[in-house]
């Protein structure tokens, strides 16, 4: 394409040159070179703008399908992780519902309180987003609203995510330190104290709570964004 603006450049500095034509026919040679080199120009800065438009479209398809995956695992991490707090605090529920004497009756058999440990922390996959926002590219989603989600997704509800499983995390870990707080009592002791099963009875509210954030607002989302991806993905 510069070949031929520089072509037609070299032409119209012959017409003007050139003695034998009138000035009538210079002007009118010069003005068809002129168009030529603008036209030319604009196709040049057209197909440019058409190509990397191009580029930056297939670069949204391949983060979106990878965005895609990312999400399908992270329902199921969600599935996962409502399924272990559920079962973490069934069994402190059953903790709780302890007697002194159905305690008595399982220490006298030699039986064992079962404490289960659960701890939460990262499960959604955040290095496909990560990667995509740093670069810049998160602006070539032409989908206003499909970008909407995802940095709502993302900056909103992945982050609530994590927080609620940090303030879990560290509460049970109190549940440790009163446990080592009073190491000199035996297990039905320290099971049948009430500031202990005070501690037991916010751990099972701070699960609860948890279910209900990974429940009714982290897992539809994704749920609804692996649509809108497969409908963008799909025009």
């Amino acid at each position: 394409m510069q070949e031929e603006i520089t072509k037609h450049s070299n032409k119209i500095y012959k017409t003007v040159k050139n003695s034998e034509h009138t000035l009538g026919e210079k002007v009118k040679e010069i003005i068809i070179e002129i168009f030529i080199i603008v036209f030319a120009v604009t196709l040049s800065i057209w197909l440019h703008s058409w190509s990397e438009h191009r580029h930056q479209q297939e670069e949204v398809s391949v983060f979106l399908t990878n965005l895609k995956n990312d999400l399908q695992n992270d329902v199921k991490s969600i599935d996962n992780e409502m399924e272990a707090y559920q079962m973490t605090n069934q069994s402190y529920e059953k903790i709780l519902a302890l007697t002194t004497s159905q305690l008595d009756s399982i220490y006298k058999s030699k039986g064992k309180v079962n404490f289960p440990i659960h701890s939460h922390g990262q499960t959604l996959s955040i290095g496909n987003y990560e990667g995509f926002k740093s670069s810049g590219k998160i602006g070539y989603i032409e989908d206003e609203k499909l970008k909407q989600k995802i940095l709502n997704y993302y900056q909103i509800f992945v982050p609530a995510v994590n927080e609620v499983d940090k303030i879990y995390n560290d509460f049970l870990i109190k549940c440790f330190d009163k446990t080592i707080e009073n190491a000199d009592k035996s297990e039905k002791e320290l099971y049948s104290d009430p500031k202990y099963k005070k501690t037991l009875e916010y751990l099972v509210k701070l699960g609860k709570n948890n279910i209900r954030v990974y429940k009714e607002n982290t897992k539809p989302l994704a749920v609804e964004l692996i649509k809108e991806i497969d409908k963008e993905l799909n025009k």
